[in-house]
């Protein structure tokens, strides 16, 4: 089983990295206990993402080809982004946007199973990940529960939001039993 994730964060070694990483390292473990050999990888934005979104459903930027490739070898996804004004770094927002280009024609991520982590410094996490999972799920994608995570650094262990603390392990981990799920029994989510 394949987990690709995107750190839509500039900083490859920052708090975003870090919770996409622990995330996967949780997707890794619940792959083994499938019994299957783990194959997870991170996609730096950063790295990838190199021009605006033309508008053009055809013109696929070089850069952005073998990570469109690796997406369609995969069984999920997880998308992490730092908060910025209340929403998605521009980078993951470029990213989705060019995304529509890879679904336009070819329906490549229906039935395909994401997770979205998000990491605030103030407020603006929920609205972050869901800003991202709005037009996955009009893609086509799968969200399993407890897989629209956001982390406020903030935020105490001891506090309300404790649960904080442990919960980005959650994405990777359903991300994995969903995506084992439609693997088990395949289905045709087209729409036509």
């Amino acid at each position: 089983m394949k987990i690709v994730g995107f750190n839509g964060d500039p900083a490859k070694t920052g708090a975003v990295a870090r919770l996409l990483s622990e995330s996967l390292r949780a997707a890794e473990e619940e792959i083994a206990e499938l019994g299957e050999t783990p194959d997870t990888a991170v996609i730096h934005l950063v790295d990838v993402v190199k021009e605006f979104h033309d508008g053009s459903f055809t013109n696929i930027p070089a850069s952005l080809q073998s990570t469109f490739d690796s997406m369609s070898t995969a069984d999920g996804f997880i998308f992490a982004t730092p908060v910025h004004w209340f929403n998605m770094s521009a980078l993951m927002k470029c990213f989705v946007d060019w995304l529509t280009s890879l679904e336009q024609d070819a329906g490549e991520l229906e039935g395909k199973v994401v997770g979205v982590l998000a990491h605030c410094d103030e407020d603006g996490g929920n609205q972050a990940v869901t800003s991202i999972l709005s037009p996955l799920l009009h893609m086509g994608m799968l969200v399993p529960p407890y897989c629209g995570f956001f982390r406020n650094k903030h935020m105490a262990p001891h506090s309300e939001a404790g649960w904080q603390v442990e919960d980005h392990r959650l994405v990777g981990k359903n991300v994995v039993r969903l995506a084992a799920c439609v693997r088990f029994n395949k289905r045709d989510w087209k729409l036509n």
